[in-house]
């Protein structure tokens, strides 16, 4: 049986790997597009980085040079593959 303190430490390494990916996705916007969004309007799953609670005009910013954006990611962090921001 394992203890406490390891159960504990997959929890924090699993948030971390997260916290990680949602400021790799927002430095990069920030890079591109010359915009912040904050941390908890990035939602990452599967490959797929979602935005919320964004303009439309903002979207076709992102969109524009989404391929950029995309590629800047992935070689930030290596974790996960981003393959799609919508």
């Amino acid at each position: 049986m394992l203890g406490i303190g390891s159960f504990f430490k997959k929890i924090q390494n699993a948030y971390s790997k997260e916290f990680f990916l949602r400021t790799a996705v927002q430095q990069a916007l920030k890079k591109y597009v010359t915009i912040e969004i904050p941390l908890g309007n990035i939602d990452c799953s599967t490959g797929i980085v979602n935005l919320k609670a964004i303009s439309q005009a903002l979207r076709s910013q992102i969109f524009i040079k989404k391929t950029l954006i995309i590629q800047e990611i992935n070689r930030v962090q290596d974790m996960r593959k981003v393959s799609d921001i919508r």
